[in-house]
């Protein structure tokens, strides 16, 4: 049975339709102006977490039409801020009115998924540089010091930077350690570019998707031992650990993303069916449902049983983020629209 939710539905309904019954018109916003905001009234952010008992009433709170396309987005209910990042340019929003606060043109080619909230900064991964800033109103901060060496995919877990280097050497770099010197991983073969990192919350294990379809992980205290997965006839956009590190997720295999318990003979646990691609997966808290941006737009998978909520369908999802809790959700696709949502 297919559940879903339409944006903006009222609390109580649930509309059982094909994924592309009823999505509004793509009202795609001129490229680089901002456009108004929509919510409908201040909302009280510090809700349930969203999980199995909470995700069939996970509703948009408000929506902004930022321009440009979307590549990034970062989210802290802690600060209350709300961050889209196009190609070319980061504008910092207000979580609880959808107001803008501040916009800045510093990122020259941001990478995909390179955002986060870290503390009080607001770091953003371009693919030359990393920036810093203040996350009240965008002002600029020392940025961390890279590798030299183009970046062609990011990944932020807590204070840890993962970047997936062009010359075929995964860095860590510890943000709250600026001196201490990055832990180096080089991917097997010829140096090439690496498409998706996940790094699990304990910072223990490291899993990597390659260009050509492979798929390695790591144990960080052994950097030299990498694990073949699996290698798909594609590459895979998305990898996402589970609270825990005790599944993996990819989205590889045609319309299907897998879930892997990671041993030294790795075994497959699960299949969840989902559009042409996925450019961004997360876990819910409890583990049991995933939240999925991609060709289909945000939804929600439940990776046991065959239940889908399908969130937003009007546009192509580049990236999401879920808050420290896992309780409010942002996403932002190619049309430059950005969204937030929350358990009501």
């Amino acid at each position: 049975m297919l559940f879903r939710v339409l944006p903006l539905i009222a609390l109580f309904g649930i509309a059982c339709a094909p994924p592309s019954a009823g999505a509004e018109p793509r009202n795609k916003p001129a490229k680089g102006k901002a456009q108004p905001t929509t919510h409908t009234k201040t909302p009280n952010l510090a809700g349930a977490s969203i999980s199995s008992a909470t995700a069939t009433r996970v509703k948009k709170i408000w929506e902004a039409a930022a321009g440009g396309s979307g590549r990034a987005v970062a989210l802290s209910s802690k600060l209350g801020r709300v961050a889209f990042v196009s190609r070319e340019s980061i504008e910092l929003f207000d979580l609880a009115t959808g107001k803008s606060i501040a916009s800045v043109n510093k990122c020259r080619d941001a990478v995909h998924a390179g955002a986060a909230f870290i503390g009080g900064d607001l770091v953003v991964v371009c693919e030359k540089s990393v920036f810093s800033f203040d996350a009240k109103k965008l002002t600029p901060k020392t940025p961390p010091s890279l590798n030299t060496s183009r970046v062609t995919a990011a990944s932020i877990v807590g204070t840890r930077l993962v970047i997936g280097h062009r010359d075929g050497v995964i860095r860590i770099y510890a943000l709250d350690a600026p001196a201490t010197a990055p832990t180096e991983i080089r991917i097997p073969g010829p140096p090439i570019d690496v498409k998706s990192l996940a790094l699990t919350r304990d910072g223990k294990r490291l899993a990597a998707a390659w260009v050509q379809g492979s798929i390695w992980w790591w144990d960080i205290s052994k950097p030299s031992e990498s694990h073949d997965l699996v290698r798909h006839e594609s590459e895979s956009d998305a990898l996402a650990f589970n609270d825990d590190g005790s599944l993996l997720a990819e989205e590889g295999s045609q319309n299907e993303t897998t879930l892997w318990a990671l041993t030294p003979s790795s075994s497959e646990k699960a299949k969840v069916r989902n559009g042409n691609w996925v450019k961004r997966i997360a876990f819910t808290r409890d583990g049991k449902w995933l939240v999925r941006g991609g060709s289909d737009g945000l939804e929600l998978a439940e990776i046991g049983g065959p239940k889908r909520v399908a969130l937003d369908t009007r546009s192509p999802v580049e990236d999401l983020a879920l808050d420290e809790l896992g309780s409010s959700l942002a996403a932002v696709d190619r049309d430059g629209r950005l969204t937030v949502w929350a358990v009501r």
